[in-house]
């Protein structure tokens, strides 16, 4: 027990299966606006493309969060991978993190983006991602400051109703 008396509950990081994705379908689409919608055949297609796709899941067997990484050069329609693939060529993508509610706080992105660089360092040069700065995701931000992810440029996406930062961590 903590000085809090709350216990934090134990993750563990495995790949996602083709049977999860139910799952990781609905934990995307209650984090809405900070990721996008994505159909389950879409998150099929991410599945077949990865360079990592991982989730946490709780002692019950419960996914409780997921992190979803894609490799250079894949034929993506996403402004912002588009960007970052005129801007380098050895890079891991981040396309989307999402943590289940009642999830949040415990430990769970940090765990995935510090697995996440352990295994892609000798593989990429980079990892990219970014976060919403209009509508701001002030939980992103910080997230991302505190990993020592630094900003590289900024674009509007979705017909300017949205502006991103565009974020990168040299390995």
């Amino acid at each position: 027990m903590s000085a809090t008396g709350l216990q934090r509950k134990m993750y563990k990081l495995r790949n996602i299966l083709e049977d999860d994705l139910s799952e990781i379908f609905h934990i995307n689409e209650s984090s809405i606006p900070a990721v996008n919608t994505v159909s389950i055949d879409e998150f099929k297609w991410f599945l077949s493309k990865k360079t990592y796709f991982k989730c946490a899941e709780d002692e019950k067997r419960n996914i409780c969060g997921f992190l979803l990484v894609l490799p250079p050069g894949l034929d993506y329609e996403s402004l912002n991978y588009k960007w970052f693939s005129s801007q380098y060529s050895n890079f891991a993508y981040i396309d989307r993190i999402a943590i289940d509610e009642s999830s949040k706080r415990k430990g769970i992105g940090s765990s995935l983006y510090t697995d996440l660089e352990s295994t892609m360092k000798d593989k990429y040069d980079l990892i990219a991602c970014e976060f919403n700065i209009k509508p701001l995701n002030e939980t992103s931000k910080k997230f991302h400051e505190k990993l020592d992810y630094k900003n590289v440029g900024c674009q509007y996406t979705e017909n300017g109703t949205k502006q991103v930062s565009l974020m990168i961590k040299k390995l």
